[in-house]
Order: structure tokens, then sequence, then C-alpha cells
């Protein structure tokens, strides 16, 4: 059974956010402006409620439970855009602000287009967080309720809750460690097809990589399959197999790893990698800050 929104106090959420954020109910008081023991009888109602201690009583502060860290998430953001709504004196402000920002993507991200990004919004946001998870078949529903700001994907996906902007545009090249017996300079089809390759699990959605290599002739030998680019990377510095990576992301590493940068064995139309956010945001001062700086990163 779904929990009543009416049987719950909402003006007990800014409570709990203070504690998470203070680590201890005489701080919380003191930034709420309220007693200690009304601090502790709202936390005692919220606790009824959610049917949680949320909160354990330690030397170092109140430990979060589990679920309080799960719960202060989803709500920290939320409720830190309702104030940013409601008052017009508390909005963004990127030299003051500690917002954390969440992105959906894979370790593509982390590597190629993160570092950029930080250097960039560090000129003006010393204090702005960027947290990235990995983004799953759940990427649309967490856009939509605000678990997460942006995704990051190469799939564009159709639902019409999403604005979606193509970020920028990649190019697979094949990469092989220095010194490979086989590949050097560059890399024919004879040569790709009879390597062993590194992998990344299939999604069920068709980029152009996978047209080609489902067609006739194209079948390629998969010697390993990671969950990460950068393990693909890895494995290839340090065996003789080779994999098809993002060419930003190959120029970027390869020298560090010993790997040579190839040309793919055949013409492949770009890749876009596409921005997606829910449509709520596009009004959102911070949203639209982020998003910016994100494109001017990448420009620069």
């Amino acid at each position: 059974m779904k929990l009543n929104l009416r049987s719950v106090d909402l003006n007990l959420l800014p409570v709990f956010d203070a504690i998470m954020e203070a680590g201890q109910l005489s701080r919380a008081a003191d930034a709420l402006g309220m007693s200690q023991p009304a601090i502790s009888a709202a936390l005692q109602r919220l606790r009824h409620t959610l049917g949680d201690p949320l909160f354990v009583r330690t030397r170092q502060g109140m430990m979060p439970t589990p679920r309080a860290r799960e719960l202060h998430a989803s709500l920290s953001q939320q409720l830190g855009a309702l104030r940013d709504t409601l008052d017009p004196a508390n909005r963004f402000v990127p030299a003051t602000s500690q917002r954390c920002f969440r992105v959906l993507s894979n370790d593509y991200f982390e590597m190629v287009v993160l570092p950029s990004l930080l250097t960039r919004i560090r000129q003006e946001a010393p204090n702005v967080v960027v947290e990235v998870a990995l983004a799953d078949d759940n990427m649309p529903r967490k856009l939509t309720t605000a678990r997460a700001d942006i995704a990051v994907d190469a799939f564009a996906t159709e639902n019409d809750q999403l604005r979606r902007q193509v970020l920028l545009e990649e190019r697979l090249v094949v990469v092989a460690r220095q010194g490979h017996p086989v590949i050097q300079g560059k890399c024919s089809k004879q040569q790709f097809l009879q390597a062993e390759h590194v992998v990344l699990p299939d999604r069920n959605r068709r980029l152009p990589l996978d047209q080609i290599l489902n067609e006739p002739g194209w079948q390629r030998r998969s010697g390993a399959r990671v969950t990460q680019f950068a393990s693909m990377l890895a494995t290839c510095s340090r065996s003789d197999m080779i994999a098809t990576v993002p060419e930003r992301m190959a120029r970027q590493y390869a020298g560090a790893l010993g790997l040579q940068t190839l040309a793919f064995p055949a013409t492949l139309p770009p890749l876009p990698v596409y921005l997606l956010w829910a449509p709520v945001m596009d009004t959102d001062p911070a949203h639209q800050w982020f998003r910016q700086r994100l494109m001017d990163s990448l420009s620069a």
C-alpha cells in the first residue's frame, strides 16, 4: 500500500534535511531557528511516519541509516529546487552554492567529459558537487522524478517526457597496444576480424557499430566482456586484444597506457552523444547554468 501523503507533515522534511546536513541535533536546531527539544520531537514523528530510526546517535554525531541516505538523495535536490522557486532571495548563486548535480551516464562521461567540466565550473562555483551514477533502463524515470539532473548517453530515448540535445559527436576508433605482434600503424578488416576483442555488454539497442558487425563477414571474436570503457583500455594495454572505443577517449589516454589509436577498417557515421533532462528543469536557474557550463566545457 502506498503511503498517504495526507498523513505526512511536510514540515518535517526540512528538519530531516537539516539533521542530515549538520550531523547533530543542536546544529540542526540552530540552522532552523528551532529549539533542540522541538527538533527531537519532529525527528520522532518522522521516524514513526516512515517506520525507520533514520539516525543512530554515535560519538561522531547522528549517523544516518541506509534508509535515511536513500531518502536524502531523493529529497535534497527537490527541497533545494522548491526553496529556489518559493524564495527569490535564495536563487542559485554559483559562487556560494553547494548544490549537488547528479548525472546518469557511464565511465565515458567520467573519463572524457567530467575533467574539463569540473575545470570549467570551478572558475565560478568552488563548492558545487557533480555526482555520477550508472545509466540504466530506469533512467527516464529517475530524470522525471528529479532523482537525477541530466543523463549523457549515446541512446536518445524516445520518451516524450524528456528533452534531448546533441552534446557532441564521436568517431569510433580501434585501439591496440604498442608493440602488438600483428597490428602496427593501421588495422585492416582482416586483422580486425582475426584479433580477439574486448567488448561491452549488449544493451539491446543498436548503434552504427552494431549494424556493421551484424553484416555478413563482420563477425568479430569476443575474448573478454567487461563493464566499462576503462577496463577495455586497460585490457588492451596489457594483452594482444583490441577494442573499438570513442576517439576522444582513445586519444586522451593512449599515451599513458601505451596504446595505438587506429582508424576503424570501414566507414562509420559519427556517433551522437545526447544530453537528456526532464522538462520540469527547463526554468530552474541552477539546471540552466549547469547545462550551459557542460556545453561550454566541450567547446573550449
